[in-house]
């Protein structure tokens, strides 16, 4: 059975996340380096969207992940911040 494209984009943000935490550290976690990166590389409209605070913006984001404040966010933390991403760039 072929992947359809809901799940074929489920199976990249997977392997993006983990190609991007593994440049540093550990391996299943991202640093606030490894989430600009992953952002600025592969969802540059949506960073867009943050105009002039970009730099603030991607930091808190970051900061409001980090809810166990170990400077770093896993899976979970990432995907719930890019969920919310694309909740705020979802046209109402």
């Amino acid at each position: 059975m072929t992947d359809t494209p809901v799940e074929e984009s489920l199976f990249q943000i997977i392997h993006c996340y983990h190609q991007y935490a593994a440049r540093e550290g550990d391996l299943e976690t991202l640093s606030l380096e490894e989430l600009k990166a992953l952002l600025v590389d592969n969802v540059p409209r949506f960073v867009g969207t943050l105009g002039q605070k970009e730099p603030y913006a991607i930091t808190e984001l970051f900061r409001v992940a980090d809810k166990s404040k170990d400077k770093q966010i896993c899976f979970e933390e990432a995907l719930y911040r890019l969920g919310k991403l694309v909740k705020d760039c979802h046209p109402q």
